[in-house]
């Protein structure tokens, strides 16, 4: 007996949806996917119109921000003499100029860099778009001359971006008004304040952006001999401090959010980078603490003779090498949700 003719296989037709899901339960579902993996979305998207609408939507986006509260880090920038490397924590990849020019900050979606020229030019660049705007430097920092063996660590100026657009959250910021600010150190952003490290460590510049105003403030009581510093945000919120001190246990203060009050609170989490790092990682180093980040996992980036190293706060676990390139001075956190609007704009363009 002849066996029964096949049915033909039955295909779905192109761009219908997989699942009957309303679009409240997906929204639900996709709410969890892990921000530190901005090609899942992406994936979503090319799955079929429905989903492609869904994930792009603002409202949903909104939501997923939301959900995730602090936008993830995606990678570290790395500052080096002719060299503005990334090192990805994720499988995303920016958009960044050459190597020949210098990182300075790295906030709000945007990366600010520096020409190894003279008169001074500033580049903000948007890494996730490739988007970018070349700026001329005011007139009394046009003639800081660069020659090969400079870094701004030792001619101490650097600068901070920020976003600028009224009423913006910050979780995901690309393209709008920024303004620039040139100082002579690095920047942590608490509010709507800029503070700056002065040289010594012994005192802490305030730049209220709301009112336009600078202030001074004292840093926590440290003593003659300190191996590293830098501010921070504390946990919670608020403005914080780190330094090594005893040549290699790092210290922690969170400053509280009352006004009017220059009281620093010791925090009691000391920890001994030796038993976090390799034998002999550290030893004779100055200037240990290069950068910090705060993407749901606080951590702080430690100059090792390995190259830099993730030392994560509140964790025993020991630190992570990030890269191998000892001749890094400075590491700034790229934050951002990659999210598909972004990339369809990128591919349609």
């Amino acid at each position: 007996m002849n066996p029964p003719p096949q049915q033909p296989e039955r295909r779905r037709r192109r761009g219908n949806p997989p699942t009957d899901l309303n679009d409240d339960a997906l929204s639900e579902i996709f709410f969890r996917i892990p921000p530190g993996d901005p090609a899942v979305l992406v994936r979503l998207s090319a799955v079929c119109k429905s989903w492609r609408r869904l994930v792009t939507d603002p409202y949903f986006l909104r939501g997923y921000r939301a959900f995730h509260r602090a936008p993830p880090v995606l990678g570290f920038f790395c500052a080096e003499v002719g060299f503005a490397g990334f090192v990805p924590t994720t499988a995303f990849r920016p958009i960044i100029p050459s190597v020949n020019w210098l990182l300075c900050d790295s906030r709000h979606g945007r990366a600010l860099f520096n020409a190894f020229v003279s008169p001074m030019r500033l580049l903000v660049s948007d890494p996730m778009t490739g988007a970018a705007r070349l700026l001329d430097a005011p007139e009394r920092w046009r003639n800081i001359h660069w020659s090969a063996p400079q870094h701004w660590m030792n001619i101490q100026w650097s600068a901070a971006v920020l976003c600028a657009v009224d009423g913006c959250d910050h979780l995901d910021c690309h393209g709008g008004a920024f303004r620039v600010a040139l100082a002579r150190r690095p920047s942590v952003l608490v509010g709507n304040a800029l503070y700056f490290l002065c040289y010594n460590n012994t005192s802490i510049v305030e730049f209220d952006m709301a009112t336009m105003t600078l202030s001074v403030i004292p840093s926590p009581p440290l003593p003659e001999d300190v191996y590293g510093a830098l501010l921070m945000t504390a946990e919670g919120g608020g403005l914080g401090f780190a330094a090594v001190l005893e040549r290699s246990n790092l210290h922690l203060w969170s400053k509280p959010k009352e006004e009017g009050t220059d009281e620093w609170e010791h925090l009691e989490d000391v920890r001994d980078l030796k038993t976090l790092l390799p034998v002999g990682a550290i030893s004779m180093m100055n200037n240990l603490l290069i950068g910090f980040a705060d993407g749901g996992v606080r951590v702080v980036v430690v100059r090792t003779y390995h190259g830099p190293s993730i030392v994560e706060l509140g964790s025993t676990g020991p630190a992570k090498v990030m890269s191998r390139r000892i001749g890094v001075n400075a590491v700034f956190p790229y934050t951002s949700f990659c999210t598909p609007e972004i990339v369809l704009c990128i591919c349609w363009f």
